[in-house]
């Protein structure tokens, strides 16, 4: 097995990781998503705390994620400079800038209105 191989194969074991981490991800969503009906039915704003905390431990996560993926992709496109991995590279920093905004969002609302993982 040559390097370059070698490198992909550890990549995407390493890539792997990541997609059982948004499984997990897509799990806790679920969990605050019951926390907030909890608070909400039951006027406890413990459960909308612990939520809150929840959705921001998974908004970075996920803005750690899309940073190795920004990274990846530069890569790629450092070593193949073509149009299709330029647009990857464009979609990867959107991605990145739209997951931050929804950070500062979270972190700047101080009204509960909507439930975080709707947005």
């Amino acid at each position: 097995m040559n390097d370059d191989t070698e490198n992909m194969v550890k990549r995407l074991n390493f890539e792997n990781f990541i997609w059982v981490g948004f499984i997990i991800v897509g799990i806790l969503d679920i969990y605050g998503d019951e926390l907030i009906k909890k608070g909400l039915i039951q006027h406890d704003s413990t459960a909308n705390k612990k939520a809150n905390k929840l959705f921001l431990g998974i908004s970075t996560f996920t803005i750690l994620v899309y940073i190795y993926f920004l990274i990846r992709n530069y890569s790629d496109y450092k070593k193949h400079h073509n149009k299709s991995y330029e647009t990857r590279l464009i979609g990867s920093m959107f991605i990145l800038i739209g997951s931050i905004f929804l950070l500062y969002f979270q972190l700047t609302t101080t009204k509960q209105t909507d439930s975080p993982s709707n947005v």
